[in-house]
C-alpha cells in the first residue's frame, strides 16, 4: 500500500492543464525557486498523509461527477513522491484519464534515475512540464507555465503543442470554502513592489 503526503487537492479545475482535471499538489520540495507560487508546500513535513487507494476512489468519483479528462501532479515537488504517484498515474491511465506532471527538475535530470520510482512514474505520464520558475522571464503566451524557460515534453500521443498557446488570456480560479476561506489556483501572478 502506497501513501502520499498531500498539500492540496482540487477535484475539478480548468486551469491546471487541458480540459477539466483533478489537480494534486504534494507536500515537500528540495528546491527553493525564487518567487515560488506555493511556498507553503516546500517544507518536507507531514501535511495530509493519505492512502493512494483513497485518492484513486476520489479520482474515479471526479471522473463520473465532473467529467475530468485527467489529473495534474504539482507541488512542492512531485518527483520526490514518485512511487505513490506512479501508482496513481497508472490507475488514472487504466480508467482513461491523462496525466500531466509539473516538476522543477529538467527531464534529463529525471532520466538519470536519482529519484526512487521515477521510471515507473514517467511510464504513466503524458505531458511533463519541467524547469524551475524564473521570475525575471515571465511567460506571456503559453498556458500553465510561469516562466519562459519551462518546457513541455510530450511522452505520449494524447497531447501535442496545440495545447500550449493561451487562447483566452491568463486564467486563475478563485474558490470560497464554507468557512469563508478564499483560495486560488492557476497561473501564478507576480506582485512587483
Amino acid at each position: 500500500m502506497a501513501w502520499l503526503n498531500l498539500a492540496a487537492v482540487v477535484n475539478a479545475t480548468e486551469v491546471e492543464g487541458p480540459g477539466t482535471r483533478t489537480a494534486i499538489w504534494v507536500q515537500g520540495c528540495l528546491k527553493r525557486c525564487p518567487s515560488c507560487c506555493n511556498p507553503d508546500f516546500l517544507k518536507i513535513e507531514p501535511a495530509n498523509v493519505v492512502d493512494v487507494n483513497q485518492l484513486k476512489k476520489q479520482i474515479e468519483l471526479n471522473k463520473s461527477h465532473f467529467g475530468i479528462e485527467g489529473i495534474t501532479l504539482l507541488g512542492g515537488e512531485p518527483v520526490l513522491q514518485a512511487p505513490g504517484l506512479s501508482e496513481l498515474a497508472q490507475f488514472s491511465h487504466s480508467i482513461g484519464l491523462s496525466v500531466m506532471l509539473f516538476t522543477g527538475y529538467k527531464l534529463e535530470e529525471l532520466k538519470e534515475s536519482q529519484f526512487n520510482g521515477i521510471d515507473k512514474l514517467l511510464m504513466h505520464v503524458d505531458v511533463v512540464v519541467d524547469g524551475e520558475f524564473e521570475p525575471n522571464i515571465i511567460e506571456q503566451s503559453r498556458n500553465w507555465v510561469g516562466s519562459e524557460n519551462q518546457k513541455f515534453h510530450y511522452l505520449s500521443e494524447i497531447y501535442d503543442e496545440a495545447i500550449e498557446p493561451i487562447k483566452e488570456g491568463v486564467i486563475t480560479e478563485w474558490r470560497i470554502d464554507p468557512e469563508g476561506v478564499v483560495s486560488a489556483n492557476g497561473i501564478p501572478f507576480v506582485v512587483k513592489v
